[in-house]
């Protein structure tokens, strides 16, 4: 198993750092082209909602994103100074609700790309864990 690991600014504009870590990962284990666009767009839909959620937006407080390599699969950890959240709390974008809503739909892109396999809280923040199955 390969494990990599990125401590970013709590600031949005740190995304553009992690879109290189992500691409620099994605293209040393060969990934296609369709499932790198899909891991872009959900690690950056986990990356806002860390900043924006988790550190409200507090550009002192770092999002941690780890990521471990196996032979079948991809397991992606974003972690933020929050308290966390549980995704089946959220309403879904489709209801009447999320139709209105400009914002909301960040954990259904999430989840079209991703398994959240688990969501960890402890004292010092939150994270949240994906598994992708790389092709």
């Amino acid at each position: 198993m390969i494990n990599s690991e990125i401590v970013l600014s709590g600031i949005y504009s740190e995304y553009s750092v992690l879109y290189d870590f992500i691409m620099s990962i994605a293209e040393r284990e060969g990934y296609s082209n369709v499932f790198i666009d899909g891991l872009q767009l959900s690690l950056k839909e986990a990356f806002v909602n860390a900043v924006k959620h988790g550190n409200r937006e507090r550009k002192d407080l770092s999002v941690t994103c780890s990521f471990a390599i196996a032979a079948n699969s991809l397991i992606v950890s974003i972690r933020d100074c929050g308290k966390g959240f549980n995704p089946d709390d959220l309403p879904s974008p489709a209801s009447p609700w999320g139709q209105l809503k400009q914002s909301g739909r960040g954990v259904h892109i999430i989840r079209s790309v991703a398994e959240i396999i688990g969501l960890e809280r402890d004292k010092d923040g939150s994270t949240l864990m994906l598994r992708y199955i790389p092709y």
